[in-house]
Parts: C-alpha cells; sequence; structure tokens
C-alpha cells in the first residue's frame, strides 16, 4: 500500500501510486479527459453526471508515436467519489476490470 504524506499532511493510503495525466475517456454517453490514473483507478472530468456506487464503463484512448494511430484500453468499474461544479462532474473510478481493444 502506498502511503505517502498528502498536501494536508494526511497519510494519503491510495493502493497505488497515481499519475497525473491528460488521456481522453470514452463513455457511453459522451466523453472526457483524465486528470490521473494509477494501476486501480481514474480520475476524470466530463459534463456527464454520474452517482457513487454506480457501475461504469470506458475506454482510455492512448496515443501512439504515430499520429492518428492508438491504443484503446476498455475498463469497467465503480463510482468510488463524485464532485459537481457549474461546468464539469470529476468522476473518480475504481477499476475492477479492463482489456485492451482494437
Amino acid at each position: 500500500m502506498h502511503t505517502a504524506r498528502g498536501s494536508s499532511g494526511v497519510p494519503d493510503r491510495r493502493r497505488a501510486v497515481r499519475f497525473p495525466i491528460a488521456i481522453p475517456v470514452e463513455l457511453d454517453v459522451g466523453g472526457g479527459v483524465t486528470r490521473d490514473v494509477s494501476l486501480s483507478g481514474v480520475f476524470f472530468e466530463t459534463e456527464q453526471w454520474f452517482a457513487p456506487g454506480e457501475s461504469i464503463r470506458l475506454t482510455l484512448v492512448l496515443e501512439r508515436a504515430s499520429p492518428g494511430d492508438t491504443i484503446r484500453v476498455q475498463c469497467e468499474g465503480t463510482v468510488v467519489r463524485v464532485v459537481d461544479s457549474d461546468t464539469k462532474t470529476d468522476v473518480a473510478v475504481q477499476i475492477t476490470s479492463h482489456a485492451f481493444a482494437q
């Protein structure tokens, strides 16, 4: 378990290190962009609304070295946190399964 100290001085008990990176996210309806990812989860911004505890399917679209060539990672998980604002919704998802897609 990763137990670094967060900016508030409180121990951070996340299971995996998070990496700040912007990756396009495709949803069943609409899309978004990640703020950070880890081995066990993803935190992304979207205009769609989700409820904590809701099951979710999403696809991360990773760019390869060749422009326009992508790798798609299809993920399933559970929404664990939602933060709404006037313009967007931040969604934290615990990933339960993933697979590479063509």
